[in-house]
């Protein structure tokens, strides 16, 4: 299984770029790596999924987790561009999620602000 990880900035925030395979294997080091970005990076960012050409549940558990991460610190991930691979997962699982399509790039999106609780 293989799976690449790439950063860019458009408009000031990253751009996180997946290639590859998402999936059991390869679920955490794509968690891991996002939490990363987040952290030393700031909260807002985009992650680019036209690359991904597999992902199973386990993918869309990291993009939540990584997501609540963002917006724990204030920021939020904004899911570009998804693949049909991706895109069947993450909206079983992901209902709520707006999802940019394929043809879209990170730099025609930008990262929402989170949404006030309460």
């Amino acid at each position: 299984m293989r799976l690449d990880f790439s950063v860019s900035l458009s408009a000031g925030a990253p751009v996180v770029g997946v290639d590859g395979e998402v999936d059991l294997l390869t679920a955490d080091d794509l968690y891991e790596f996002l939490a990363t970005v987040i952290r030393q990076r700031g909260p807002r960012l985009s992650v680019d999924l036209r690359r991904v050409t597999f992902m199973d549940s386990r993918g869309a558990t990291a993009m939540l987790r990584a997501r609540r991460l963002a917006r724990s610190l204030g920021g939020n991930l904004t899911l570009v561009g998804p693949s049909a691979p991706a895109a069947l997962v993450l909206r079983a699982v992901l209902p709520d999620q707006d999802l940019a399509p394929p043809d879209r790039t990170a730099a025609d999106v930008r990262c929402p602000q989170p949404h006030p609780l309460g």
